[in-house]
């Protein structure tokens, strides 16, 4: 056998045993619509979606997608009011928060709110997050320090971060309950911290925006 033959066979066998391979991978399989052949199939070679990105799959093109409507958390349940049914929220919670003021109580307040509420209206509750900051929002309405905010009676802030109001979304589903009424307490802290002429949250709860007890508040 010639030289040129044995070359040209060597490069017929490296694409043959390249292409072999890219099949076996899942790296090539443009000629079917089965899921292509892993060789450990452990999840680590799939395709992924960006939050936020496009996705083509989808009429609207967007990757991230709404809840089924309707879907709870296992642990939730619906929360009963829209967003401008503030009157009725608060003859439902007339009986005020159900969660004692507690150090623990505050603290997993602080957790969540630090968490959830702070890029908006920041850690101290002032209202000049990093989202109000870039422009995003009014600081007076997220200051929730301001007198208006204060004479809020619990049940409205509770509905508030229920519901939403205005560009503020809602958290009932992303919130628990009982979660929600904890940070009503924090708020309430805030102000009366504010109300003082102190900018800082209590050093009660530093060590415990970590916390992992979340079980214990469901």
């Amino acid at each position: 056998m010639s030289t040129a033959w044995k070359i040209t066979l060597a490069i017929v066998a490296a694409v043959l045993a390249t292409f072999t391979i890219g099949v076996l991978s899942g790296k090539i399989w443009w000629f079917s619509e089965e899921p292509p052949l892993m060789v450990v199939p452990d999840m680590d070679d799939q395709f992924h979606l960006k939050p936020q990105g496009e996705a083509r799959f989808f009429a609207d093109n967007r990757a991230q997608r709404d809840p089924v409507e309707g879907a709870l958390p296992r642990v939730g349940r619906a929360y009963p009011f829209a967003m401008g049914d503030v009157d009725s929220a608060e003859k439902y919670f007339a009986a005020g928060n159900p969660l004692p003021r507690t150090d623990f109580v505050l603290a997993r307040g602080q957790n969540r709110f630090n968490t959830y509420c702070s890029p908006c209206h920041n850690y101290t509750g002032t209202g000049d997050g990093l989202v109000q900051k870039r422009g995003f929002g009014n600081q007076e309405t997220m200051n929730l320090t301001r007198e208006q905010a204060r004479a809020y009676s619990d049940a409205k802030i509770f509905h508030v971060i229920s519901a939403g109001q205005n560009i503020m979304p809602p958290y009932a589903d992303r919130i628990s309950e009982t979660d929600r009424w904890a940070i009503v307490h924090y708020v309430r802290e805030l102000q009366q911290k504010a109300a003082a002429g102190s900018t800082q949250p209590n050093g009660m709860a530093a060590a415990a925006q970590g916390s992992t007890h979340s079980k214990d508040m469901q």
